[in-house]
């Protein structure tokens, strides 16, 4: 039985799925250069951001009924292309995996690169798929499903994702500014901003020669290649730059909390000839002279303790001897024992 915050996530779902079909009615007239079907369409970025946000099947449903609902308001029917539709849904369904593959949330370089995994996956295997129906229902060659169908649809949308996809999660609170987040973001678009730079630049050099579809769509494969390195090459240098600040945090948290046992792990860092090398080694001296303090003050603590013990033995057993009720049994003990040695003799 659906709950009310089920119903409510399937209202938003279709509700950001009519605005995805409608922004796709209105990119049906713009067309990207050399294509007659494929679009320039940043709507996409809407299922796979839905996807991430609720799951798998949210963003299923709101790009294959957004896709549907373009085709319908455009006259077509909603069955016109049904398994571009369900490339779509697709789209949506394989962000939607982010939670189940430790993409979600996003407070880390490791979560970050498997979610701009999850958007290339999302940007290339649904319209591989279709692209592939075209061609095998022999409606298109393979040279017009590839440069005119596949890789403006992959690059525009893996570009769209990129850019898109994380603000829209930073807004909804999943990807969390961290140092490491903070790195590795900074350099991210700087990358993307560069690469988009040089591939725009080069088309609008040679306009003038009327450059091939082949060749602006390979310049263009060629730049998403260079930025996916680029940002595998980030990726590994933020989280060796991060990763001891990271460490140094989290062994001054567990500090901060009594837990002395990993203060081994500064060993790493402090053999680095640099200043994180220097703060580490001093980090990991002042925590032992800090424990050992502890350790000294504790023992002092314990040694007080027996000696008030002792003392407060003294004490109460003084306060009993010294009471009448004890002298008398005392008095009577003494006479009981006089009586008897008396009746031994």
């Amino acid at each position: 039985m659906w709950s009310k915050k089920s119903f409510t996530t399937a209202g938003v779902c279709i509700a950001v799925g009519c605005v995805y079909g409608f922004a796709n009615f209105l990119s049906g007239k713009y067309y990207l250069p050399g294509c007659n079907f494929a679009e320039l369409r940043p709507q996409v970025v809407l299922p796979m951001f839905m996807g991430v946000l609720y799951g798998p099947v949210a963003g299923f449903v709101c790009g294959a009924l957004g896709d549907m609902l373009g085709y319908t308001i455009g006259g077509k029917g909603p069955f016109f292309a049904l398994h571009w539709s369900m490339a779509n849904g697709l789209m949506g369904l394989i962000p939607g995996l982010a939670r189940y593959v430790g993409a979600r949330p996003v407070d880390a370089i490791a979560p970050f690169v498997r979610l701009l995994i999850l958007l290339v996956l999302a940007s290339g295997v649904p319209f591989a798929f279709s692209t592939g129906v075209e061609y095998g229902l022999g409606r298109v060659p393979f040279h017009e499903a590839l440069f005119g169908f596949f890789l403006p649809i992959f690059i525009t949308d893996t570009l769209w994702a990129f850019m898109l996809v994380p603000p829209m999660m930073r807004a909804a609170g999943l990807l969390i500014s961290r140092i490491e987040m903070r790195t590795i973001q900074a350099v991210y678009y700087l990358l993307i901003v560069t690469v988009m730079a040089t591939w725009l630049s080069s088309i609008l050099i040679t306009m003038r020669e009327e450059i091939q579809v082949e060749e602006l769509y390979t310049l263009g494969a060629v730049t998403l290649i260079v930025l996916i390195i680029g940002l595998a090459v980030s990726a590994v240098s933020s989280k060796k730059i991060t990763a001891p600040v990271v460490t140094l945090t989290n062994v001054a948290h567990r500090v901060g909390e009594g837990d002395y046992s990993h203060v081994a792990e500064l060993r790493t860092i402090g053999s680095r000839p640099d200043e994180l090398g220097t703060m580490a080694t001093v980090f990991s001296d002042m925590v032992r002279s800090v424990e050992k303090r502890e350790e000294d003050l504790r023992q002092e603590v314990r040694t007080l303790r027996v000696r008030i013990d002792r003392k407060k033995q003294t004490a109460d057993l003084e306060k009993i001897t010294g009471s009448d009720y004890f002298k008398t049994l005392k008095q009577k003990a003494g006479n009981l024992r006089r009586r008897a040695g008396a009746e031994d003799s």
